[in-house]
């Protein structure tokens, strides 16, 4: 069923992003290919965490750890190390990214040292009023940084010239191995430029979340590569 199914799918694929480039209104977002292909002053944040006060209520430490798979990334089928190339694959709907595997801590079976592969996940850009909005809080990955993944495995891999995965967690997906805190912004996000956040792993106007998401990341750092203290 499997093999029958995925000509199908990756020709609704393909026929999805064609249709998504045609019809996308002539705000520079169809050009988008590269990270480099964003200019300054054209994509603004759709939203920041702590913008609706209710935020603060689940966001906790206690609150991410609740269930058996704490943080949403011990059960990934591929745990490792990567690092952007900036390529990337905008849908309507996701966003995908090419990534580098530098180093696999789990899932062997899945990847290979110095493959390269897409990472997808919810909500990238999106045209808005004539403009461009990154409708995510968690920020793209960036060439020149390596990051701590955790991402399940495309069924479809073995029929693929270049693997694909999806991003197990949409707070903790990956964590940029420099340990660097995050800075929580002002209540104006929606003034910042989106290149002027390339330093930002997320988006947060809340201190006490920032404080949070800052704390779990060094925790699965610590976890994860044990170079980390």
């Amino acid at each position: 069923m499997t093999k029958k199914l995925f000509p199908v799918t990756m020709v609704i694929t393909i026929i999805a992003g064609i249709i998504f480039r045609l019809t996308v209104p002539d705000c520079g977002l169809s050009k988008i290919e590269n990270i480099e292909d964003i200019k300054s002053g054209t994509i603004v944040l759709n939203y920041a965490l702590g913008a609706d006060k209710g935020d603060e209520d689940g966001m906790t430490e206690a609150g991410f750890a609740k269930n058996g798979d704490k943080y949403d990334v011990d059960s990934a089928s591929v745990i490792a190390v990567v690092e952007p190339t900036g390529n990337l694959r905008q849908t309507e709907g996701s966003i995908g990214q090419e990534i580098i595997f530098k180093e696999i801590i789990k899932g062997n079976e899945f990847v290979l040292v110095q493959q390269k592969g897409y990472v997808y996940r919810y909500f990238g850009f999106r045209e808005t009023d004539g403009g461009i909005q990154y409708m995510n809080t968690l920020n793209l990955m960036y060439p020149g940084n390596e990051y701590l993944i955790f991402l399940d495995a495309s069924p479809l891999n073995s029929y693929m010239r270049e693997p694909v995965f999806i991003l197990k967690s949409s707070f903790f997906g990956y964590v940029n191995i420099s340990g660097q805190n995050t800075r929580t912004l002002d209540n104006n996000f929606q003034d910042y430029d989106f290149l002027e956040l390339k330093d930002y792993e997320f988006f947060s106007v809340s201190e006490k979340i920032t404080n949070v998401l800052n704390n779990i990341r060094k925790e699965l750092l610590s976890q994860y590569l044990k170079c980390y203290p």
